[in-house]
């Protein structure tokens, strides 16, 4: 009887498995690590990309043991179609490392997009910007394959936005045009007042409450002017962020992207420090995204600024991880068929 209860689990797990769409799964062997290869001394930088931990579930078949998965997210680059394995190098803490590569849209085809959005007083223009952009935008990506699921959350000091109330179906992913043009239809800039927004409250609400859809790529999509309010700042004696940029970096690295459209009426594109505690742009670049620096009278396009060709152009390198340290530095070379050269790092805790 145990023998026919544990077949009839198999050939159920067997159905489920099969039945389920865009679930990705491990292949059955990484490759040996490669010897007598060390670090290069130096390295072209033509090609810009971002190197990102990945820590999304896969189905990994018993007795293979967890993969350490990295995200490559190319930036304004035309990957070439024949790129493979042999065009990268991977060191984890110096040591080089056997992988197998696969491209992110051909292992899933779901995207989940959250677009997080500033409607204080400022940001008219932006806002008109996604009002015009947002629909050829969705289907650009559908056009390109993609099953695409879009939502929005306004906010200001609060998110939800408290300046103008809206409909909690804002938080509804969805696929349909018409819907996605009723959403931003209503979006109206007004408001605000000091300087900073609760851009980190806005993006822990949606990561919270959003039915993310299970095998999605899930992005957000930040627009702002501002800075954000964080926990612990002292603003207001009425309003208490809840959120530090650490504690959101930490729920969203590995397993969410963000992209900032940053209004230059504040930020610098020259100012490549995003440490400070007020700062998102750190969080898009620590999770593979990139920031996209947009001049505060004019409008934003969606289809316009580089967020689907990097969709597209995201790898996944899967290795095997025999390091003994608690952190780990992880290095990525890259050399094209085209012969353009790129490197980037990240240091991060698996």
């Amino acid at each position: 009887m145990k023998k026919l209860i544990w077949i009839l689990s198999i050939i159920s797990l067997i159905i489920v498995i099969s039945s389920c769409q865009n679930v990705p799964t491990l292949p059955s062997e990484i490759p040996e690590d490669p010897s007598g290869v060390t670090e290069p001394a130096s390295w072209g930088d033509d090609v810009k990309f971002r190197v990102s931990l990945d820590k999304t579930i896969l189905m990994t078949p018993i007795g293979i043991p967890d993969t350490t998965k990295i995200k490559v997210s190319f930036i304004n680059y035309e990957v070439p179609s024949d790129i493979s394995v042999d065009n990268f190098k991977v060191f984890e803490d110096g040591k080089a490392q056997g992988f197998l590569l696969s491209k992110l849209s051909e292992v899933t085809s779901k995207i989940d997009i959250m677009i997080i959005m500033d409607v204080t007083g400022s940001m008219n223009e932006e806002i008109n910007g996604l009002k015009n952009s947002l629909v050829s935008f969705i289907e650009y990506l559908k056009e390109e394959g993609f099953d695409v699921k879009v939502g929005i959350l306004p906010y200001d000091d609060y998110a939800p936005s408290h300046d103008r109330e809206y409909s909690p179906k804002w938080l509804n992913l969805t696929s349909d045009l018409d819907d996605a043009r009723d959403y931003v239809s209503e979006l109206e800039a007004v408001g605000g007042g000091d300087g900073p927004e609760n851009a980190y409250g806005a993006i822990m609400y949606a990561w919270n409450n959003v039915s993310w859809r299970a095998g999605s790529q899930r992005i957000f999509i930040l627009l702002t002017d501002a800075p954000s309010h964080y926990k612990g700042d002292g603003s207001y004696t009425d309003f208490d962020p809840k959120y530090t940029k650490d504690e959101v970096l930490k729920a969203l690295e590995g397993y969410a992207t963000l992209y900032m459209v940053a209004s230059t009426g504040y930020y610098s594109e020259d100012d490549t420090d995003f440490s400070d505690s007020t700062d998102p742009r750190e969080i898009a670049v620590k999770t593979g995204g990139f920031v996209i620096y947009q001049s505060g009278g004019e409008e934003v396009d969606l289809t316009d600024i580089g967020i689907a060709e990097s969709i597209k152009s995201t790898f996944i390198i899967e290795f095997q991880s025999d390091s003994p340290e608690k952190e780990h530095r992880i290095s990525v070379y890259y050399e094209g068929p085209d012969g353009k050269k790129g490197h980037a790092e990240i240091t991060a805790e698996y």
